[in-house]
């Protein structure tokens, strides 16, 4: 049918990506109930429009990147990309797109990412809704780097060998999140601390 677009690189793409949300899952868990998350479903955003013109804000991580939809014009549906739990969270606070950059290097991976609410939309709620989750799936306060940076940690504990970071704030229409998370604690500490040095610097919360 003339003007069709070809549809098989956008299925690779997105199956690519699938794999590394499910990587993340068997890493960090969802955040919230398990149980809950069972009965709940992501319905489509019904109003996806995007703050314009859309920019990127964020810096490119140490190491061999594993994820980059940067170059996606307007980015991906967030339940393309995260979670489950997560994706229906912000998607319920004005979320319509997501970019990402997350690289692993050895025993560390690291992260930025970017979180577009809709036209008119506040991404102080998309704030408040993901630090809930967290907080309901038992990550702890930690120290923040900067005024209106919420940093949340987890901690090794019985079965689950894996320390991490994940910081969010807001800037604009955005909610950029930085992350690093790994079984070595102080290697992870400082790759968290250097990567959130650099992010603000560059784009700070405004």
């Amino acid at each position: 049918m003339r003007g069709a677009r070809p549809t098989v690189p956008v299925v690779l793409v997105h199956a690519l990506l699938a794999v590394v949300v499910l990587g993340a899952v068997a890493l960090w868990g969802t955040g919230s109930d398990p149980a809950g998350a069972a009965t709940q479903v992501t319905a489509p955003d019904p109003d996806p429009r995007l703050p314009g013109p859309e920019s990127l804000a964020l810096v490119r991580p140490p190491g061999t990147v594993v994820l980059d939809n940067t170059r996606v014009k307007r980015g991906d549906v967030p339940a393309t990309v995260l979670p489950e739990a997560e994706a229906q969270a912000v998607t319920a606070a004005g979320v319509v797109s997501v970019k990402a950059l997350v690289s692993r290097d050895g025993a560390v991976s690291r992260g930025v990412w970017q979180l577009a609410v809709r036209n008119g939309g506040d991404a102080g709620d998309a704030l408040r809704a993901i630090d809930d989750l967290y907080a309901a799936g038992g990550w702890q306060p930690a120290d923040s780097p900067a005024p209106g940076v919420v940093v949340r940690a987890q901690v090794p504990g019985d079965g689950q060998p894996y320390s991490g970071y994940r910081a969010h704030y807001v800037r604009g229409p955005y909610l950029i999140r930085i992350e690093a998370y790994g079984t070595a604690k102080a290697l992870v500490d400082r790759e968290f601390a250097a990567l959130a040095r650099r992010q603000l610097a560059e784009w700070p919360p405004r």
